[in-house]
């Protein structure tokens, strides 16, 4: 009967943020950053074409390019379809946390501590990461949490996918695309991967075939990303290295100050200590290979500048990219627990239950002084989204049935929403107004200031 109790109280930890995020879904609504331009190209070149006119001219990321393309006004000009997205997100984001878990730690379906595990894991992100709205709200940074996945699925099928041609082809895949997805992830993942590879052969004394596909595939999907002629267009004529090394220097203190200041993501670490068992021992590094990948993992954070700077123009590293990174720092720290719980041994059942149950409702009675948890509560309990949603819903309906070339539409009197991100400009040739007023067959459309 115990054993249930940090069960219950896991789903009901996890479960308050999900009700959130699912409620308040039925509130979003298309950005008019960047969803009404995808929208429009989507839906004037078709899905691919769109795409490539991107790649072409805008970036050379050309998986997330194609994921932003399936915007739903490139399929309906009603907005109800965006809480899709968000719904999509939570379930692809639990089930690949789930079978990850159950496969590293060997656990049955029936086993409490996998689902504790896999509530508290998703959980823990929801409530710490700065970027929340963006990543699960806004349709253009979806992918930001998807790349995420992808890694995650990407250690998933190389350790614990034993059929060989399923296995190279899947993993091929999942190199494309992850490559393809963001900078960040470029970076991060080849800062890690490829040098573990190499010691992995040196260790070996061979050099698998696999590895060799895996390289070539990278080496194409590296070449498409850098050589994209999108990137050449975007390019700055000048970027101040030092500026973004300092700026890349004091974003990440500020992310080890985010990690190392939550208590939720301790108590998420310590239940993860009480919760595991043994892993399989070939999957533990010893010490000096993980502060290999430790240093691997700074190096190539503090790398990821360059892409930025190249084919970005940034010199910063903005929340959606911040709560990426802060992910995967949780889940690079969760394993160190895993390692030193490896090394410490089991704990006894009737301590794992009283310490499991101790942490959970320390974890859920955190979740009071929780910025996101009172942040998305307030936009639920006060309506702030609901007002927001149905005001801007009526500007955009009176222009979808407006027979008016030249439109203006009145400001948004809802901004103490987290779903107002932005206003329309009151100059028509405004980047958004142009792509509002492509995507609607209009002549020109700017608010009325």
């Amino acid at each position: 009967m115990y054993s249930k109790i940090p069960l219950l109280i896991s789903l009901l930890a996890w479960g308050f943020m999900a009700f959130l995020l699912i409620n308040l879904s039925f509130y979003n609504q298309p950005s008019i950053t960047d969803d009404f331009c995808f929208g429009w190209m989507g839906r004037e070149y078709g899905i691919f074409l769109g795409a490539y006119h991107y790649y072409s001219g805008w970036s050379g990321r050309y998986f997330a390019d194609f994921l932003l393309h399936l915007n739903p006004l490139v399929f309906s000009t009603s907005f109800e379809h965006f809480k899709w997205g968000t719904i999509a997100l939570i379930f692809i984001g639990f089930a690949n946390g789930y079978y990850f878990l159950k496969n590293v730690f060997q656990l049955p379906h029936n086993n409490p501590n996998l689902w504790i595990l896999s509530f508290i894991s998703q959980a823990v992100c929801w409530y710490t990461i700065p970027g929340l709205f963006q990543l699960f709200y806004w349709f253009s940074g979806h992918y930001y949490y998807l790349s995420f996945h992808l890694a995650i699925l990407f250690i998933h099928v190389y350790f614990y996918c034993s059929k060989p041609i399923i296995r190279a082809t899947l993993l091929s895949c999942i190199i494309f695309c992850l490559i393809g997805s963001s900078e960040i992830s470029m970076i991060m993942f080849s800062g890690i991967f490829w040098p573990f590879q190499l010691y992995t052969a040196w260790k070996q004394k061979k050099i698998k075939l696999e590895t060799m596909l895996f390289f070539m595939v990278w080496g194409i999907s590296i070449g498409l990303v850098l050589l994209s002629p999108g990137n050449k267009v975007r390019a700055p004529k000048h970027i101040d290295y030092i500026k973004g090394l300092t700026e890349s220097v004091l974003n990440f203190g500020m992310l080890l100050k985010i990690y190392v200041k939550s208590p939720l993501i301790w108590v998420f670490n310590l239940v993860l200590f009480v919760s595991v068992e043994k892993p399989k021992k070939q999957y533990l590094l010893s010490f000096k290979e993980i502060l290999g990948l430790l240093i691997l993992f700074l190096f190539s954070y503090f790398l990821t500048f360059v892409p930025m700077a190249l084919a970005l123009g940034e010199d910063f590293i903005p929340d959606r990219i911040q709560s990426l990174i802060l992910m995967y720092l949780i889940f690079g720290f969760g394993y160190l627990f895993v390692w030193v719980k490896f090394k410490v041994g089991q704990m006894a059942p009737s301590t794992l239950v009283i310490s499991q149950i101790s942490l959970v409702v320390l974890f859920l009675s955190l979740l009071f002084f929780n910025k996101n948890s009172k942040q998305f509560y307030d936009e639920w309990r006060f309506d702030k989204a609901k007002n927001y949603a149905n005001e801007n819903a009526r500007r955009f309906n009176s222009i979808l049935k407006s027979n008016n070339q030249h439109m203006t539409i009145p400001e948004i009197k809802n901004k103490n929403s987290m779903f107002f991100m932005e206003e329309l400009s009151a100059d028509p040739k405004h980047l958004w107004c142009k792509c509002i007023a492509n995507y609607y067959g209009k002549s020109d459309i700017h608010v009325l200031k």
